[in-house]
């Protein structure tokens, strides 16, 4: 790992929705954090407008949806959210409120 690589951390309620998650999806959002997000995390076209710092990653078959907040800092990113594209706005919301 390069000093410019994010450690990866979940949310305790995100933990739970991944357990739930099947595997195929599970294998794809992981290969999309460790290829590309790890490396680097600001990815414009997925920037959250009413979030700062939040992402999201789109999984389109099945549509599903990653959210994730960049600690530059800590060089921290941290998975928030992940479910289904209906539900994973509502889950944050609840989460962060």
């Amino acid at each position: 790992m390069n000093k410019a690589d994010y450690e990866l951390a979940i949310h305790p309620g995100a933990e739970k929705e991944w357990t739930k998650l099947d595997g195929s999806i599970k294998r794809r959002f992981k290969e999309k954090l460790v290829k590309e997000r790890l490396k680097h995390p600001h990815v414009v076209k997925d920037a959250l407008r009413e979030l700062p710092d939040c992402y999201k990653i789109k999984i389109t078959t099945p549509q599903f949806r990653l959210i994730c907040h960049v600690n530059d800092a800590k060089c921290l990113l941290t998975i928030l959210s992940v479910a289904s594209r209906d539900d994973v706005y509502e889950e944050l919301r609840t989460r962060l409120a």
